[in-house]
């Protein structure tokens, strides 16, 4: 490991695998350190494309940006098929040997390698991915950092075993659950999303995260260029649906789309997010081909702005897995943000935070007929549900949550500060015994 210098007294490092501008949870925590005194950086595993943020934040990237919107990625060849017919198993157990060999080097080299030679010293770092721990903690321990995990998801229960591909099964699921438990036993404090995460993260390792939510912080919104409905070039006779968020497995994308089918022309839909292209292209040929928008990528501090003049927000999550039973994801906050009538499959998170208020329909079923009908209602609802949901809006705000956050941060740098003063002084000649994670991975 290269050496580093000694931080200075505040300094918070956050770490993500992604590009800055993909993940807003990172963005309002790294500006909610820097607003609270910290010199705040941002080490994103892939450059993001466009510079989004201030200066109250500094970003330092592991890999090349990637391009925000373009056409659809050609077809893998080859190579992606054998990887493939591995993971499925086809090849027994020797052929899940040999992709696991040629896993573990391409890990290392992008999870632990390119983040030791680039990783700042710090006095706290705030880590988002669990697979940065195995670079990171050496560092932390020699600095006497603390290190705060963030898991976003419960990243064991996201996929049903029964739907996971033989060598994820046997292979890449156990290893990456090693990975986690070092991270969620040794991490000076461990943050999710919401109760339910929380439950499930500490039946799995004994340890009750700290909950703060996705809630939207509205204070470095951005007008984009222009905003969704006009970028689609629709009237204001057109009904827009809009789905914030990357796609997802625990999504019914297809639900939507049928419904979409049942829908009178004016009415189109829209996914502000990545991963939908090739869902997209299964329908291009069909009747709803003209009415489907995917594609459209905006930074974090545009998408509120960006779906205002929509006339309805759908959250399409479903209790596919147990991750995905308790999900209370970025798009809920971001749709009830815009004040935008809301349908909603039935997950007990959304509902809590939701707290009975009347801001459009919850479904427990998200079956393409319901969800038409109640998309016809809820438009026509629209004025009504709006008011309901600016409401909610004013009391699901990302400042109450960033109090928990700071308040949490306080705690764990006053902890390690008295462990430091704690440590007995070595005497003349005495070389000192440090402590601290080892080299697992």
């Amino acid at each position: 490991m290269s050496m580093v210098a000694e931080p200075e007294a505040r300094v918070a490092v956050s770490l993500t695998p992604l590009a800055l501008e993909a993940d807003s949870r990172a963005f309002r925590i790294a500006r909610s350190l820097a607003e609270a005194g910290f010199r705040s950086i941002v080490v994103e595993g892939v450059a993001s494309a466009r510079h989004f943020w201030d200066d109250a934040i500094e970003v330092r990237s592991l890999g090349r940006p990637r391009p925000a919107q373009g056409p659809p990625a050609p077809r893998l060849g080859r190579g992606h098929r054998l990887v493939s017919a591995l993971r499925e198993g086809r090849a027994g157990g020797l052929g899940e040997a040999l992709l696991y060999a040629g896993f573990r080097g391409d890990d290392w080299w992008r999870q632990v390698y390119q983040l030791r030679r680039q990783l700042p010293a710090a006095s706290l770092y705030y880590l988002h991915s669990f697979e940065f721990y195995r670079a990171l903690a050496p560092q932390a321990a020699r600095l006497g950092a603390p290190v705060i995990y963030d898991a976003h998801d419960f990243y064991r229960g996201i996929e049903p075993p029964a739907a996971q591909r033989s060598f994820d099964r046997n292979r890449l699921r156990p290893f990456l659950d090693r990975l986690e438990n070092r991270a969620l036993a040794e991490a000076a404090a461990i943050v999710t999303v919401s109760d339910g995460v929380a439950g499930l993260i500490e039946e799995a390792c004994g340890r009750r995260p700290v909950v703060i939510r996705n809630c939207h912080d509205g204070r470095h919104d951005r007008m984009p260029e222009v905003d969704l409905r006009a970028a689609l070039g629709l009237s204001a006779d057109h009904r827009l649906c809009v789905v914030v968020g990357n796609h997802k497995p625990g999504m019914a994308v297809e639900a939507a789309i049928a419904a979409l089918g049942n829908l009178p022309e004016r009415f189109h839909l829209a996914f502000l997010g990545r991963g939908y292209e090739a869902i997209a292209a299964a329908h291009r040929q069909g009747p709803v081909a003209g009415r489907l928008h995917v594609g459209h990528v905006v930074a974090p501090n545009e998408v509120v702005p960006a779906i205002r003049s929509a006339d309805l927000g759908l959250v399409l999550y479903e209790p596919y897995s147990e991750n995905y039973r308790y999900a209370l994801p970025n798009g809920f906050f971001q749709v009830v943000a815009a004040g935008l009538p809301l349908v909603r499959g039935h997950l007990p998170e959304i509902e809590a935070a939701i707290g009975g208020a009347i801001v459009g329909e919850c479904l427990m079923r998200l079956d393409p007929p319901q969800l038409a009908r109640a998309i016809v209602r809820c438009v026509a609802d629209s004025r009504v549900l709006r008011t309901e949901t600016a409401r909610l809006a004013h009391g699901l705000r990302w400042e109450s949550e960033a109090r928990r956050l700071l308040r949490l941060a306080d705690t764990v740098l006053a902890r390690a500060a008295s462990s430091r003063v704690m440590q007995p002084v070595p005497s003349a000649g005495e070389r000192p015994v440090t402590s601290g994670p080892g080299e697992r991975g």
